[in-house]
């Protein structure tokens, strides 16, 4: 059991090490290197114990007022006119929480804003660098900012949503609002927290002359600040170490494709190899144990030169163990391979021992048998060797797929943090979709 104040350490040096072990290429490097300086960068803030916080949402739901209310400065320019937060801006929050040296808030543009695709990548990039977001909304939630929270949930982004303007309506009708917006966020298992706030509330005022203006009262954050001061205090650290996991694994994802991609002819060649030296064999051979075993034999031996082709090693007992793994989850190996070599093994061990009494005349049919088996030994290979590399692709265990499973590890323990990436699970069960073109 590791200790919760040892995790960061506990994660630093493991992505340290992780990172050290890929053996990156020139091409690679350079190719990933915008990643790569994320990575590192983020490392650095856990390193620091600095994080970052930004808000996020449309156009005029008060994002900037939030900021100004929490750290009670007008740090952040606010104006009657929509869309007054033209690009990013940070401040460091002059508040004291433990365990951490550093906590920046960031405002960002509104996502209905920027027309530009370029600008608005850019804006949602920068946001992803963030370690716990405030998504701000004004009212019942809309289709944009929906997509908006299904992308950054997808992206393993910690949300906290925020309701402002909640002076506006009585207690009934923000009941219902809240009903619809967890209803629309039926996708998540766990319900979303959602923080209800007043950034700049105003009041009527009668003026001496009778006509009737609005005037700024004190906003009501505090609920929020309070939530946030111990959402911070308690699991700080650990934001960090999502964000740097989340940023580890999702560049292990696009380097893994990268080498599938880039090894896929030689891949098919190897695979090739080994159907051949695997076919002949079991042609050859009249004895069903042999076969088996040196058909385990050559199919580890695959798994293992095809783990060094992709740069993804695993010895020899971890090859065994995949190659059964792999034999067990396919109905064709698992079952119905093993079926026909028995009953074509069996056939044509009865016709060599009726060679003697047949004068040789039984030992004819035995030749379309062995062609048979070595079909299946070939089709069998091929299917070992394009399951191997989506399981390289995919898979995870304790030497390549650590920040997975730390990451999994962070957020099992932890389930405030599960809330706010929505369903962890759920959300990344899709990441294997529309790869075959991978696979050799």
């Amino acid at each position: 059991m590791i200790n919760k104040r040892d995790i960061p350490k506990k994660c630093t040096f493991l992505l340290s090490h992780w990172k050290k072990n890929l053996n990156l290429t020139n091409y690679e490097r350079t190719k990933f290197a915008s990643t790569l300086n994320q990575l590192d960068f983020q490392i650095k803030k856990l390193e620091k114990k600095e994080l970052q916080i930004s808000v996020y949402g449309r156009v005029g739901v008060g994002k900037s007022s939030l900021l100004n209310a929490l750290i009670e400065k007008q740090i952040f320019p606010t104006d009657i006119l929509n869309g007054n937060t033209k690009a990013t801006k940070s401040y460091t929050w002059d508040k004291r929480f433990k365990s951490l040296n550093k906590v920046k808030l960031t405002d960002s543009p509104g996502i209905d804003e920027v027309n530009n695709s370029n600008k608005e990548e850019i804006n949602f990039n920068y946001v992803l660098d963030t370690d716990l977001i405030l998504f701000v909304i004004d009212s019942d939630i809309n289709r944009i900012e929906l997509d908006s929270i299904e992308e950054l949930l997808k992206h393993n982004k910690p949300i906290l949503i925020v309701l402002n303007r909640c002076d506006q309506w009585n207690m009934k009708e923000t009941k219902l609002i809240l009903s619809s917006i967890h209803r629309k966020l039926s996708f998540c298992k766990q319900k979303i927290k959602i923080a209800l706030v007043s950034s700049s509330p105003r009041e009527a005022k009668i003026k001496p002359d009778g006509t009737v203006r609005s005037k700024e009262i004190t906003p009501k954050v505090d609920i929020l600040k309070n939530e946030l001061k111990d959402i911070i205090d308690e699991n700080g650290e650990l934001l960090l170490c999502i964000n740097s996991l989340r940023i580890a694994d999702q560049f292990y994802k696009l380097l893994k494709e990268s080498r599938l991609l880039r090894k896929k002819e030689e891949a098919q060649s190897l695979i090739g190899k080994y159907a051949t030296l695997k076919a002949s064999g079991v042609a050859i051979n009249p004895f069903l144990m042999i076969d088996l075993f040196t058909g385990l034999a050559f199919d580890s031996a695959l798994v293992i030169q095809l783990s060094k082709l992709y740069g993804l090693k695993v010895g020899g007992p971890s090859a065994r163990q995949l190659v059964k793994k792999l034999s067990f989850q396919n109905s064709l190996l698992g079952g119905a391979q093993i079926g026909i070599q028995i009953t074509l093994n069996i056939l044509k061990q009865i016709l060599f021992l009726a060679a003697p009494i047949t004068g040789g005349l039984s030992l004819a049919p035995t030749a379309p048998i062995a062609i048979a088996q070595a079909a299946l030994a070939i089709h069998a290979t091929k299917l070992i060797g394009r399951q191997a590399a989506y399981k390289f692709l995919n898979g995870t265990n304790k030497k390549d797929g650590r920040p997975r499973l730390m990451l999994n590890y962070l957020l099992k323990k932890n389930s405030d943090l599960r809330i706010m990436l929505g369903d962890f699970k759920f959300l990344t069960s899709s990441s294997a979709k529309n790869k075959n073109y991978l696979l050799p």
